[in-house]
């Protein structure tokens, strides 16, 4: 059976903050870190290097950076799964679909909620969910986390035929603002909060996307991207960070082998890498102009890296910008280590 993105639902939600407005809290921070001023310089200076140029990120807990307790992470979590189910809620009301939702996910790697996210938005969307349609969370998928949920709904039965799947990272709130380890820092200044929901359903529509193959990979650096237990939390973690790069690099080159991720000079793409230095190898790998990297570059700039969120925001604007009858390819990497592609054509 054939089936459709029918909308895909991306509200930028928290406060917008600049590097140089990230610097200067994160450098205030670190004044009442209780580590030597050799220490504090170093890791000033390393942060400083992280958050070079002009990009911001979007953040949904305005004390982020001084949350020393677990209530405190798990309630930012819980507030900021809240803001996003109603703004991504208010967008589904303005145009209904007509007919109830067969099924819910929510997806999220930061925290847990029971009730989950998907329990939570049935609840707060009301009639649009139907009383027997299924609500489940996915956890801990990271940054491909959305695109293997989407995956997952293509290959349902016939019978869920509307789907909601509900994506929320709000990646701030697992800073340890007491820890030192570089990879926490990379963390936060690589990553802003974010959320996104796309309808997927068995029905066309006008400007909608009809999906065709999809596909995923998993590599053997399962632990080059993962969560560590932190002084209160769990909090970022990479293993390797010297050579993190690198690494990142040949395990996408390798996926892109095996999923025979080739060029195809029509397609309009949407391409969510672990950097900009990676993108571009990526592109020219592709042979893609720069023009085509606009729609990831600028959601880089604007929002930084929302994790799974990330992609649906950067596929939302190149459907919209796409002409009926144009193919659509996508791509995405992050943490197992996974890789994922797909295609469709633009209704």
């Amino acid at each position: 059976m054939s089936r459709y993105i029918r909308v895909i639902y991306a509200p930028l939600v928290g406060v917008r903050v600049s590097n140089q407005e990230l610097l200067d809290a994160i450098a205030l921070r670190l004044e009442a870190l209780e580590v030597d001023d050799t220490e504090r310089k170093a890791l000033l200076d390393f942060v400083r290097l992280l958050l070079i140029g002009h990009r911001t990120r979007y953040t949904q807990s305005d004390r982020f950076l001084w949350m020393d307790r677990f209530a405190d992470h798990a309630v930012a979590f819980a507030g900021a799964i809240e803001e996003s189910i109603n703004a991504i809620a208010q967008q589904i009301e303005a145009a209904p679909p007509g007919h109830p939702f067969d099924a819910v996910f929510g997806v999220s790697s930061e925290g847990l909620l029971l009730p989950g996210i998907a329990e939570r938005a049935a609840r707060r969307l009301g009639s649009l969910v139907g009383r027997t349609g299924t609500q489940m969370d996915l956890g801990n998928g990271g940054c491909t986390a959305s695109m293997r949920a989407i995956q997952l709904v293509n290959n349902l039965g016939p019978e869920m035929r509307n789907v909601l799947v509900l994506v929320m990272e709000p990646t701030s709130t697992l800073i340890d603002p007491k820890s030192t380890d570089r990879s926490n820092w990379q963390g936060i200044c690589t990553f802003g909060d974010g959320a996104a929901g796309v309808w997927i359903s068995d029905e066309p529509g006008e400007g909608a996307l009809a999906l065709g193959k999809l596909s995923s990979w998993r590599g053997d650096a399962t632990e080059l991207i993962r969560w560590d237990w932190g002084s209160d939390y769990y909090r970022f973690g990479i293993a390797g960070l010297e050579q993190f790069e690198g690494q990142v690099r040949r395990q996408v080159l390798q996926a892109m082998t095996e999923l025979q991720v080739e060029k195809d000079p029509d397609a309009a793409w949407a391409i969510h890498p672990a950097g900009i230095m990676l993108l571009l190898s990526l592109a020219k790998k592709l042979g893609l102009a720069r023009s085509a990297l606009e729609p990831s570059i600028s959601h880089f700039r604007l929002c930084s890296n929302m994790s799974s969120v990330s992609i649906l925001h950067i596929l939302k604007n190149v459907i919209g910008c796409a002409r009926s009858g144009q193919p659509i390819r996508w791509l995405s990497m992050g943490a197992g280590f996974h890789v994922t592609c797909g295609g469709g054509v633009r209704v």
